[in-house]
């Protein structure tokens, strides 16, 4: 290793110091949002932890140890992987279990970006490592290799495509010693379960198709067996834009039966499996709301991925093909006390069966600032429940895995990754491994008089009846000039469980690809988290989005990209950073942050107390020197931006879009301009209207005041914010939708590449060939050969093409020129297409775009044309 590089590593560490030891400090200089802003309430302890006989600890004040995965020999020995991160890069460990410690035996992968590892032993003294990493053209792949008596052997790829990444692996071993391997193939709208299994004498099987013509996209397999003549695989599949569970049975010679195991109305996803011993088998998963994923407005909390999950448990008999559920307590979410039960949300349960047939399942809860682990247990026998119990030093984010193991003694081990966070601010990510004590006393929870399986509640019926979606493979070209673009649809204004606000309901990560891929058809994606907002978004974090990013970059298919937002408070505006290429920084809002960052060495800002303003954001995106580009805020809100204090107007280096219209909240092109209705529930109000009541307009009237919203003292000039106004004082911005908190499917932002890449979608804002819509409504804008975006001069007359295909009838389609209405067509069917000329162009310059009006409520704008006549 260089010396540089060992330089760079260790300052990374010593900010990483820093940056956990100062994160409930107010920082140097940070403006406040609020004079009257409270820090969050203490999280109680749990008065109950899981009683543990043995409890086990791979910890680093300069590393991260995190995504661990244990088996345990036929001598009892405990394995554990984890994924180490130095600052620099993952390398995935083999540890020992020891005493009291977990101790590193073996590096297993070289650096780079690592996901997911799983692990099994097998039956010859060995055990086998799998995980996902990424290759030297950013796609993820499966790699394995053995540990094999004091000795490591080759690395292998069992899985690799061009045009796809490979991972989400779990690893078993069957009663006879035969090693089995599955995964997802991860494909937008088509992903793939995939198996293999090994033995010393045969080596490698050829891989297996588990989902084989099952439509959808199939999610996140697990195993189990119930003799070794072949695996259990239980996943999800998101076929009818719903996730439901599947099950197959995977013969040795290959042959698959699959069927769909629990279809309902409701979101039941992210499955664990176990057998009991007696030829079932036992399923858990997380049950979310109805419509997960569909068409949602607002950024009320009970609309996000993650709003009231809860947990499913079942077991299926093979013999009468039956799957039967048990009511879980707590209308399926038992919370450790004090914490409420039931309780906000549970996550990614796991199973195992001890040999005395109980049920034991683990999950994460949502503790108001964190998730922690907790444990239950099930007896079959009684149909009683154990009280769940918090396990000690589990505290995390919401996107990580606890697993149980029955050890070959009958002993329940579990396993999980903790920073130990107190607050909302993460720490040192390091790995446990505890025995749990099953002679322990534990009380039981109390019998519910009525005990029903509990399901999430029919929504409120729709203003306007959803319009069918296209189709996941539909897409659209556009040839002008002799250059053929491809339209792309994309979100880059996501959140998760790592921004502060909406934490607990946001989802994670993996949820927003879910998303994306199979319910939204988007093209691209990059999750956009806060920088600086009550808590510090760390470069630890940061690279787990990148890494999560990764997992997902489809060449060809899909392109992840890697963003956060900027929360510049009101008049500057809140901006979301959007990179092609990994290793972009964090430049944070508060100087003093930023200047503790590990992107002050190479990109330094000068010292002070004041914030980072964008005139300075530019400068050090420019110094960067990759492809980037800012989409600002919706402006007309107290996230956005008064455009009237750009007296220096827009860097349009990387800064050449706005969001004119989110779904979280509303359209903000103009004053009094028309609103979208879809996704509005019936008598649901705009978002706007939560802070003044029944005084702000009702769908589908127009808002023609995004002042009234604060009266008195904090009104502020949000007028100013609208996207007309960015126009009329002479901001070259093109428009984009994106969701921002909660809200699904109702936001759709476009862009026409001339190659679908990072990079080339980068290109494409650069150019602002750019369009909003509320649904994937194609939109063509041209005058000759220049394309909406263009800035241009002519001595004709302007005469504008334009081309509309909808996803229902055309209501009205209007030209809107230096932000005025100058015409409109009212139409009623699907598509149009037609010429029209200016007959009397304005001196100077002229604005013209599109504003496209449906009649189920869905709109469209496109960018403008920026013309001249000389």
């Amino acid at each position: 290793m260089s010396t540089r590089i060992k330089g760079l590593i260790a300052l990374f560490l010593t900010i990483s110091a820093a940056f956990l030891s100062a994160q409930d400090a107010p920082a140097e200089g940070k403006l406040s949002a609020s004079p009257k802003a409270k820090r969050p309430p203490a999280v109680p302890a749990p008065r109950f932890l899981a009683p543990t006989t043995a409890h086990l600890l791979s910890a680093d004040a300069t590393l991260h140890r995190d995504f661990p995965d244990t088996c345990l020999d036929p001598a009892g020995q405990s394995w554990t992987l984890s994924v180490e991160h130095d600052g620099m890069a993952d390398t995935l460990c083999l540890l020992r279990g020891d005493g009291t410690a977990l101790t590193t035996v073996a590096r297993l992968s070289q650096p780079g970006v690592i996901h997911q590892p799983a692990i099994a032993a097998d039956g010859n003294d060995g055990v086998w490592s799998f995980w996902g990493q990424v290759d030297a053209q950013n796609v993820m792949t499966l790699r394995a290799r053995r540990h094999f008596k004091g000795g490591n052997g080759e690395e292998i790829t069992l899985a690799a495509s061009e045009d796809a990444g490979n991972s989400f692996a779990d690893a078993a071993t069957d009663s006879s010693g035969r090693v089995w391997v599955v995964w997802q193939e991860i494909r937008p709208g088509t992903s793939r379960i995939r198996l293999r299994h090994w033995t010393d004498e045969a080596g490698w099987s050829d891989p297996i198709d588990v989902s084989e013509n099952a439509p959808g996209g199939h999610w996140e397999p697990r195993l189990a067996f119930t003799d070794a003549a072949g695996a259990w695989v239980v996943s999800d599949c998101s076929a009818g834009s719903e996730f439901n569970l599947r099950l197959a049975r995977v013969a040795l010679d290959g042959k698959v039966k699959g069927r769909e195991l629990l279809a309902s109305p409701g979101y039941e996803a992210r499955a664990a499996i176990a057998a009991d011993g007696k030829g079932g088998l036992w399923i858990a998963a997380e049950r979310g709301r109805r419509q997960w994923g569909l068409d949602s407005r607002g950024h009320e909390n009970e609309i996000g991925f993650n709003a009231g999950k809860r947990l499913l448990l079942g077991r299926y008999d093979p013999a009468r093909e039956t799957f039967t559920e048990v009511p879980v307590p707590a209308n399926g979410r038992p919370t450790p006390a004090p914490d409420p039960s039931p309780g906000f949300a549970v996550n990614v349960p796991s199973l195992a069966v001890t040999p005395d047939g109980k049920i034991w399942v683990g999950y994460r809860y949502f503790s108001n600032l964190f998730w922690r682990v907790a444990l239950t247990g099930y007896n079959p026998a009684t149909g009683t429940w154990l009280e769940p119990a918090a396990l000690p030093d589990s505290t995390m984010g919401q996107d990580r895995h606890q697993e149980l193991t029955v050890g070959p003694d009958g002993s329940l081990w579990m396993t999980w990754p903790t920073d130990r966070r107190t607050t909302k601010a993460p720490g040192i990510a390091q790995v446990h491994l505890a025995r749990i004590d099953l002679k322990a006393s534990w009380p039981p929870m109390p019998a519910e008089p009525q005990p029903v399986v509990a399901r999430a509640a029919e929504p409120e019926p729709y203003l306007n009846e959803p319009t069918p979606p296209r189709p996941l493979t539909e897409h659209h070209t556009w040839t002008v000039g002799g250059k053929t673009y491809h339209l792309v649809w994309g979100d880059l204004h996501r959140h998760t469980d790592i921004s502060n606000c909406r934490t607990g309901f946001d989802g994670c990560i993996l949820e927003a690809y879910r998303y994306a891929y199979d319910l939204a058809g988007l093209d691209f994606l990059g999750t956009s988290d806060h920088t600086d907002i009550a808590k510090v978004y760390t470069p630890y974090e940061w690279w787990q989005t990148q890494r999560q990013a990764d997992v997902f970059h489809a060449p060809g298919s899909f392109a992840s990209l890697y963003a956060y937002e900027r929360e510049q408070v009101f008049p500057w505006g809140h901006r979301n950073i959007v990179f092609a290429k990994r290793g972009g920084p964090i430049v944070y809002i508060n100087r003093a942050t930023y200047r503790n960052s590990p992107w002050q060495a190479n990109l330094p800002v000068q010292a002070g107390l004041d914030p980072i303003l964008p005139s300075e954001l530019w400068d050090v995106l420019k110094r960067h020197g990759q492809p980037v580009a800012i989409i600002s805020h919706t402006g007309a809100t107290g996230m956005g931006t008064d455009w009237t204090k750009y007296e220096n107007g827009i860097d349009n280096t990387h800064e050449n879009t706005v969001e004119i219209y989110q779904g979280a909240r509303v359209s903000y092109e103009g004053l009094g301009a028309p609103q979208p209705t879809v996704g509005l529930r019936k008598n649901e109000p705009y978002t706007p209207s939560n802070r003044n009541g029944k005084e702000s307009p009702q769908p589908p009237a127009p808002i023609t005041d995004f002042e009234a919203a604060l009266p008195g003292p904090k009104r502020q000039a949000l007028n100013h914010g609208v996207y007309q106004k960015a126009l009329s004082v002479g901001h070259k911005l093109g428009v984009f939708a994106s969701s921002d908190h909660l809200s699904t499917h109702t936001s759709f932002g476009g862009v026409y590449v001339e190659k679908f890449t990072r990079e080339g979608i980068i290109e494409g804002f650069k150019a602002r060939r750019t369009l909003a819509a509320t649904d994937k409504i194609f939109v063509e804008l041209r005058c000759g050969e220049q394309l909406m975006g263009e800035i241009f001069e002519t001595d004709e007359n302007p005469v504008l093409h334009y081309r509309i295909l909808g996803t229902a009838p055309l209501k009205r389609i209007t030209i809107v020129r230096n932000e005025s209405d100058l015409t409109s067509v009212e139409l009623g069917t699907k598509e149009v297409e037609g010429e029209w000329a200016d007959p009397t162009p304005l001196p100077g310059e002229n604005r013209y775009y599109l504003r496209i009006e449906q009649t189920d409520g869905n709109m469209a704008w496109s960018s403008p044309l920026w013309v001249t006549k000389r």
